[in-house]
């Protein structure tokens, strides 16, 4: 018996003026509404029946495209009929703001979710404004992150079709429906396209994204003031937390002081941003490792609510050498000599907006002059005025010396 796959489906709906036109009865937008009402009681009705989950967001497009419902708000069958009943046409077709949102929440249900496939289902006539936000680079960074754009076409269909490129280009299904039954016959189809047989290339692939993708949209960890600079939902938790005598204790050793850095929790404990379970930044990154076995283990999900997080690269190698040195035992490593010299953040790329400083564990700004270490194991970057006060200059985190020349621009 196939399989039923959970997915995440942002639907979109076009009511812009183009939608009003009566060549399908008795307008394109209220043959659409029918489509979406379809869509959405039949993939009820076939999970009911074979199990798997569908959360569905709902999306709709006059002029500036706006939010419905979100993917956390367990919209169904009832709350879709009362929303669409409501709906007239209007305004124009901002279609790339519109997918630019729809990514946006389908970014946060792989944050908190990440078992989920994400889809876009698309009901219009193609017809869109121009705008900065081009549908075709919305559709590229849709494909980055695996998800699927279906869409289902009504109106004439012009030479440059919009919306079949959109599919292409995402491995959606694309469909063109000259009349009503069309839209409900492709509407139908769609609802069982999470039927897969086990072990079929959509369960093993659809959902694998990069690791590389994942470090983009992962969120970091938050020390205890960006957590109180953060959302009410995020202050609420900390204050919940305070009330324990747990809150500056890690959640994954149960000590306060850190077992590697051997500092307190105000130094080196960090809060996930989801839940506020504290953890050790060190203590973190060994779970990252631990659950990522082909990345750098600078990726990972909260021990406790599953968010996914990210870590400092310059963590992941602090915790790697001291377990080297532990291995070494007593034996004393050779001190070597690196010739370091300042430069702009910016100008180290990635490797400065993934890393934070080992002496503060901060983050760096993109005009800051920092020292980055030139032991090509180590690669640590510091905040100039911390690098001056390592004892000796002495790397951190590889025990190296480093020797400061003149700035070069």
């Amino acid at each position: 018996m196939p399989d039923m796959i959970s997915e995440s489906v942002v639907i979109i709906l076009d009511a812009s003026r183009s939608m009003h036109r009566s060549d399908y009865s008795p307008n394109r937008l209220e043959a659409c509404k029918q489509g979406i009402l379809n869509f959405v009681s039949s993939r009820v009705e076939n999970e009911a029946a074979m199990g798997g989950t569908t959360t569905f967001s709902f999306i709709l497009i006059k002029n500036d495209p706006k939010m419905i419902f979100d993917i956390f708000d367990g919209a169904k069958f009832d709350e879709f009929l009362e929303v669409l009943n409501k709906i007239k046409c209007g305004g124009v077709n901002f279609l790339g703001e519109a997918l630019g949102m729809a990514i946006k929440v389908l970014i946060e249900d792989i944050r908190t979710n990440g078992a989920r496939v994400p889809r876009i289902l698309l009901f219009s006539d193609g017809k869109y404004k121009n705008t900065q936000i081009d549908p075709m680079k919305m559709a590229k960074l849709a494909q980055q992150l695996t998800m699927h754009i279906d869409t289902i076409r009504v109106g004439d269909v012009e030479h440059f079709n919009i919306m079949k490129r959109l599919s292409e280009n995402t491995e959606g299904k694309y469909y063109y429906s000259n009349n009503v039954q069309g839209i409900l016959s492709a509407s139908t189809d769609l609802a069982q396209s999470n039927f897969e047989a086990p072990g079929s290339s959509y369960q093993k692939g659809k959902i694998e994204i990069s690791n590389a993708v994942l470090k983009k949209i992962a969120k970091p960890l938050l020390t205890e003031g960006e957590m109180n600079k953060g959302s009410n939902d995020q202050k609420e938790v900390l204050a919940r937390l305070r009330g324990t005598k747990e809150y500056n204790k890690c959640s994954i050793c149960f000590q306060s002081d850190d077992p590697i850095s051997k500092t307190g929790f105000r130094i080196s404990g960090r809060y996930c941003p989801n839940c506020a379970q504290p953890m050790h930044l060190s203590c973190a990154s060994m779970w990252a490792k631990s659950q990522d076995k082909t990345g750098d283990g600078t990726v990972f999900r909260c021990v406790h609510c599953l968010y996914l997080l990210k870590l400092p690269a310059s963590i992941q190698t602090a915790v790697r050498m001291h377990s080297e040195s532990k291995k070494r035992g007593v034996k004393q490593k050779e001190v070597q000599t690196f010739s370091v010299k300042p430069i702009i953040a910016k100008k180290l790329g990635d490797i400065a907006l993934y890393s934070a400083c080992p002496v503060c564990n901060g983050i760096f700004e993109e005009d800051e002059t920092v020292i980055k270490c030139s032991n090509p194991s180590c690669k640590a970057i510091y905040h100039m005025n911390h690098f001056e006060q390592l004892p000796n200059h002495i790397c951190k985190l590889c025990g190296n010396k480093l020797v400061k020349i003149l700035f070069e621009e």
